[in-house]
This record gives C-alpha cells, structure tokens and sequence, in this order.
C-alpha cells in the first residue's frame, strides 16, 4: 500500500534522519481498516511505534492491536479475533536528505529483502511490516471454541447447534492402516 494523505501508517522522517545516529520519535499509530490479503482485513488498528535513527537509515519497532474477522476451521462461522503483535524494520534512504543525491542502497552482501526503502521524499510507511506481522501471528485453525463440534459430513449441520440423528465418529486416518492390522488380527482363522 502507497502512503496516502488517509494512511495513518506513514510517517516524513526527513528531521530524523538530519539528526544524530541514536535519535528517536515515538508515534501512535491508528489505522481503521488494513487490507491483509484478498480476504482477509484488520481493522482497528491501534498502537505505537519507535523510530530510531541508525547509521544506515531509520529502525521502526512497535506493537500494534488489531480485530480481524476469521472463520471457524470446524463449523465456518464468523468470529471476530482481537490480535496483539510486534514488528521490526529497517528503513534505508533513496535520497540524501541534506542534497536530494541519489544513494547507494545495497551494500555488499545484501539483498532488495534485507530492509525497506524510504520514498524519495523520506515517508517511512509501516504498512507492509505490520500487514506481515499480522498474517504471521494469525491462528491456522481458528475456532469458534475449543469443543466446536463442526458440521455434519453427511448432511452439513451445524453439530453445535443441532443434532442430525446420524453418527460421527472421529478417526485419526493416520492410524487406519493400523486399525487394519488389528482387524486382521482378530479374524478367526
């Protein structure tokens, strides 16, 4: 995401980036809406970020709270997820602030992935570091509560809220060649 006028994610570092290395400005941060993925969207975002000044360019840290709708992995309804996550990034400068010269970005070794860039007039956006924090920390199998009992295989009822009348039994597929063996076992000869 471009920094906007309406993104309260991007910050003008120009002054600390003029100052002395070990310089730092605290934010606040307040987002309504995040786009994570084609899906998926944090809103209320809420905290705080420290950028401090590095010799290379700018290190932004922070925490930052954020509700974000999911769906149960068991029975698909909706919940609501209120997360709580840290982010870490550095931030190089295209320009020189004081002469507008073009710099040199990569030093030997490093990659386009090893930091962020700031845009040619010095906006730091956090955008993109905490949308990644965010999609890291989210669950990979939200439920809805810990006992959810999902939906019917058979019918597609909604196990928590009513009883189909047919029988489920849950069977770890991974024991099955197993069970097979014992089945066996018990076969008279």
């Amino acid at each position: 995401m471009a920094p906007t006028e309406q993104n309260n994610l991007g910050f003008n570092v120009s002054g600390l980036l003029k100052d002395r290395v070990g310089a730092m400005r605290e934010h606040e941060l307040d987002e309504p809406v995040l786009v994570l993925d084609e899906e998926t969207r944090a809103t209320n975002l809420y905290g705080n970020a420290r950028l401090l000044r590095i010799n290379s360019g700018v290190l932004a840290e922070g925490q930052i709270a954020a509700d974000v709708t999911l769906e149960c992995s068991r029975c698909l309804i909706l919940l609501s997820s209120r997360l709580r996550v840290e982010f870490t990034e550095e931030y190089r400068p295209l320009v020189d602030v004081q002469t507008g010269t073009p710099l040199e970005v990569l030093q030997e070794g490093e990659t386009d992935d090893d930091f962020s860039r700031l845009t040619p007039n010095h906006i730091l956006d956090l955008s993109e570091p905490v949308r990644q924090s965010i999609l890291v920390d989210l669950p990979y199998n939200p439920l809805c509560r810990q006992d959810c009992a999902g939906l019917c295989p058979q019918c597609g009822v909604d196990l928590n809220a009513e009883d189909c009348g047919h029988r489920h039994e849950r069977t770890d597929n991974r024991l099955a060649a197993l069970a097979a063996l014992l089945d066996r076992d018990d076969q008279p000869n």
